[in-house]
């Protein structure tokens, strides 16, 4: 949904000196302008300009990088009279601002919107063979005049940066909200509707389906909250569930006459690559049978005496638990102190990924490598087995229903073999010493 600026300015030419009209820098940050029917005589000049303009509302399919798997939108807007034609978007950003990593492991990630000649802005995607839809919208001309002195006053300098949420604040829903402020609000019962039966993570879980690190990595990262139902307006984040909405929906002109809001709905350009997938892929059954290999392979090789099983049990201990602690200690920041906390708070993975497994990856993992089990590596070993159990037991919980059975389906089961594990191996004998001065 997002578009990067160094790689959209060798393929579109950003609007200059021949939209100045439009797109005038600003210093200082003012207020946006009124809403329509605030002003008798503001609707009034709005509709002198809108008159001659037309707004539109095109998509962009999927691409190959996974930002851009998730589509994106512009609205363009058409002046006869002068002839431009200019796109604004909303998905404005660079890997190359300052701090860019540290923002967006944040979650305080800076975009802007920003307008292209719209010709230009749709040859870059046909280029990157995306899929191009346009929605023709019916709105009046003092709609439309509002429309304008809204992005003229967005795209200035102080006033075109926003923080943005990849599910609540992004280039798609940028376009809902300003259509609804155009519409007065004719948006908000119709898409405060139910939805289709989606959720946040599901919707990703498909889009994403094909990644292999991707994938897993969002399951893991998702909680509670983004499992929940999604309204027509929280579907909205993705570009083209939105246009489906808005070319289903009827709105009342200026007479008061219901109207469909959208004229025409066309696809301009048609990519030649596989689509995406209408619903997510069940990945439990596979994930599960993941889990029960690698469990069986633990506790197989905890009984095997060879240093050549030792050693990988040893390095996959190691790796298990090390990664977990660091996948668990970046969920538990996440889901607290960072902006993503609507979304990875809540998490039921902690139970699954903690702090504590780095205590294990050091415990677990001299008893494997030693052939000998001690207490504390039993005692580890075991607190995280069952902290994961909890965890499976916690979701199946109403109240706390979480759906990253696919990532409790490969957890559980590995976590209970280590367990398993530590209790196959012999004891360790005390030193004769040790003996003597008990």
């Amino acid at each position: 949904m997002a578009v990067t600026v160094v790689r959209r300015a060798l393929a579109a030419t950003m609007l200059m000196a021949s939209s100045a009209g439009l797109l005038r820098a600003q210093t200082a940050q003012t207020p946006p302008p009124p809403a329509p029917g605030v002003s008798a005589t503001l609707d009034s000049a709005r509709a002198e300009r809108g008159a001659r303009m037309s707004v539109a509302i095109i998509t962009y399919g999927p691409g190959e990088f996974v930002f851009e798997k998730f589509g994106h939108i512009a609205l363009a807007l058409t002046d006869s009279s002068t002839g431009q034609d200019i796109a604004f978007n909303w998905g404005m950003f660079d890997f190359n601002q300052p701090n860019f990593l540290a923002r967006f492991l944040t979650g305080d990630t800076k975009y802007w919107m920003a307008g292209y000649r719209t010709a230009d802005f749709n040859a870059a995607y046909m280029a990157e063979n995306r899929s191009i839809r346009k929605l023709q919208l019916q709105l009046s001309p003092a709609q439309r005049g509002a429309i304008a002195d809204y992005v003229t006053w967005n795209a200035q300098d102080a006033n075109k940066y926003y923080r943005y949420d990849y599910y609540a604040d992004n280039c798609a829903t940028r376009v809902r909200d300003l259509l609804n402020w155009a519409l007065n609000g004719q948006l908000d019962a119709p898409f405060r509707a139910p939805g289709s039966g989606r959720t946040w993570r599901n919707e990703t879980a498909r889009i994403t389906a094909s990644d292999p690190l991707v994938y897993p990595g969002i399951q893991i990262a998702l909680g509670r909250n983004a499992d929940h139902t999604l309204s027509k307006w929280e579907e909205s984040f993705l570009p083209e569930l939105l246009a489906n909405h808005l070319a289903a929906l009827t709105v009342t002109d200026a007479s008061g006459a219901p109207v469909k809001l959208v004229t025409s709905d066309a696809v301009m350009f048609t990519a030649d690559r596989p689509p995406m997938p209408d619903e997510a892929p069940s990945r439990v059954p596979m994930a599960l049978v993941l889990g029960l290999v690698l469990a069986a392979l633990v506790v197989l090789l905890a009984g095997v005496r060879a240093g050549v099983a030792r050693f990988v049990l040893s390095a996959f201990a190691a790796l298990w638990f090390g990664v977990g602690a660091l996948l668990g200690t970046a969920l538990l920041l996440a889901g607290t102190v960072t902006k993503h906390k609507p979304y990875m708070g809540d998490n039921l993975t902690v139970l699954q990924l903690h702090p504590l497994m780095l205590v294990a990856a050091v415990v677990v993992t001299m008893a494997l490598w030693r052939g000998v089990r001690g207490r504390a590596a039993v005692g580890v070993s075991a607190l995280v087995a069952l902290l994961s159990v909890v965890g499976l037991v916690l979701q199946l919980v109403p109240a706390l229903s979480q759906q990253s059975g696919v990532v409790v389906a490969v957890i559980v089961p590995v976590h209970m073999a280590f367990a398993i594990a530590m209790l196959r191996l012999p004891l360790q004998i005390p030193s004769r010493a040790a003996r003597a001065r008990r």
